[in-house]
């Protein structure tokens, strides 16, 4: 049997200087664990505090860029004041830490250009300094300074306005509505619209009206009378006989006091009733015919408000009813608004056909949008109409179900609609249920207003819309 030596015991001494090594091991190590919780809590509130910061400049950025319709002045005000509702480390900034600028946002560069001029877009540049630090104050570090930017713009928008040019859209401008607007206001237009004919002269016609006759007079006789039977008539649609013959049996003109009364009062209101369109009497759209004079009006105040504003917006211009019943895109979408507004002023009441195709219309301009919209783009579609629709059955349940099932497909493209009803005679439950169904708005511009006040509340209406834009941060 092998005997291995005993192993030697250790002398106290030994023992106890172990001890103590571990000791003072773990004293450096408690005192280095304790060091990285101290860099651990200090790099954490820094992280928190740059987090906050970056909110409240977003926020920042994002408030002036809102405002930025209402002057730089204002942006900046508001931009500082959204600043300051964001706390940061405990502290709320105000004015002395930011540096608020006013430019545009290139987004295929992705830079920020200062423009004073025409700004559409705003950089929040926001700093917190000498922030108290905890822990590394014992390593001589008391405070710390961040800083954060941001640039926030108008999301572009592609835009289908979607307009009725039917024939109702001159009624404003003839007898049949003397009972909303009263007899001197459509004399009075009447005889500005004679005048933006330019004033031609016609046998012995005045704009004095003048009793000849009786309903049974021939109308050779009359012709005779004003010397119109040696005057060719000026149009291509229409005839001095057909004009006599409304003069002696209309309704609406014997309800306003004119029949039997031959001027060019009641001419002019014969082109409007009876031949409005394009191809009957051209040159109508140059003229004061209501209310579609002051809807191109408010036309030209939404692209102005655009141009000035610019966010890279693209319009596009669909007109009901058209010569085949449904209708037309007119332009599809564009920046250049010089073409948008040229194509809306030069369209009369009633310009293809006297009809109302609203479905027709809203098709148009979805299938624009779903075909040319932009991916980053908001899609959204204003449509307006001053009638009931009656196309393209006649049958008016039909033909409002067929709007709805056009609201329902614009809905499932994501494009809401923004419906103006206008006048007395606008189906406004219709033009409500398409906002409703799409996310839109609904505006209603009464009727029996004078023509000022509707083009004011047209104007204001499409100012809106205009100013209504997405505000996105890029930076």
């Amino acid at each position: 049997m092998i005997h291995l030596p005993a192993r030697p015991r250790l002398k106290p001494r030994t023992v106890a200087a172990r001890r103590g090594a571990v000791i003072v091991l773990a004293a450096v190590f408690m005192i280095l664990l304790l060091a990285m919780v101290a860099f651990g809590v200090d790099m954490g509130y820094v992280v928190l505090t740059r987090t906050e910061l970056q909110a409240a400049t977003d926020s920042a950025a994002l408030a002036g860029a809102g405002a930025l319709v209402n002057g730089p002045a204002t942006a900046r005000q508001q931009a500082i004041s959204y600043l300051g509702k964001n706390r940061v480390g405990s502290r709320s900034l105000g004015a002395a830490n930011a540096a608020v600028e006013f430019g545009s946002w290139d987004a295929g560069k992705r830079s920020f250009t200062v423009d004073l001029a025409s700004p559409s877009a705003v950089r929040v540049t926001a700093t917190n300094s000498n922030q108290p630090l905890f822990f590394a104050r014992v390593l001589g570090k008391q405070t710390f300074d961040v800083q954060t930017r941001a640039v926030a713009t108008y999301a572009p928008r592609d835009i289908s306005l979607v307009l009725d040019y039917s024939a109702s859209m001159c009624y404003d401008s003839q007898f049949r509505n003397i009972k909303l607007l009263g007899l001197s206001a459509i004399e009075a237009n009447l005889r500005q619209i004679y005048a933006e004919l330019g004033s031609p002269k016609l046998g012995l016609l005045t704009l004095t009206p003048v009793r000849y006759g009786t309903s049974s007079t021939s109308t050779s006789a009359v012709k005779r009378q004003f010397g119109l039977d040696a005057v060719p008539y000026p149009y291509p649609r229409g005839s001095w006989d057909e004009y006599i013959d409304y003069v002696q049996s209309d309704s609406l003109v014997a309800a306003a006091g004119h029949q039997n009364k031959y001027s060019y009062l009641t001419w002019v209101n014969y082109l409007l009733a009876r031949h409005p369109d394009a191809a009957g009497t051209p040159g109508l759209w140059q003229v004061s015919e209501q209310p579609i004079t002051a809807l191109k009006d408010a036309v030209d105040v939404f692209l102005s408000y655009l141009g000035k504003h610019s966010t890279e917006d693209r319009v596009s211009f669909s007109l009901y009813t058209y010569d085949d019943k449904t209708a037309i895109l007119e332009s599809p979408l564009t920046k250049n608004y010089a073409t948008i507004g040229k194509l809306c002023r030069q369209r009369q009441a009633g310009h293809y056909l006297s009809t109302t195709n609203i479905s027709a219309g809203m098709k148009k301009g979805r299938l624009d949008l779903e075909k040319n919209g932009r991916g980053g783009a908001l899609k959204m579609m204003v449509l307006m109409t001053d009638g009931v629709v009656n196309m393209p059955t006649g049958n008016t349940t039909t033909d409002k179900n067929l709007v709805i099932q056009e609201a329902q497909a614009c809905a499932k493209s994501r494009i809401p609609v923004v419906t103006i009803a206008l006048g007395a005679f606008a189906d406004v439950p219709l033009m409500q249920r398409v906002a409703d169904l799409t996310g839109g708005a609904a505006f209603i511009v009464p009727g029996g207003q004078p023509i000022a006040e509707v083009e004011k509340q047209l104007e204001d209406v499409f100012r809106q819309v205009a100013a209504n834009r997405p505000l996105k941060l890029v930076e």
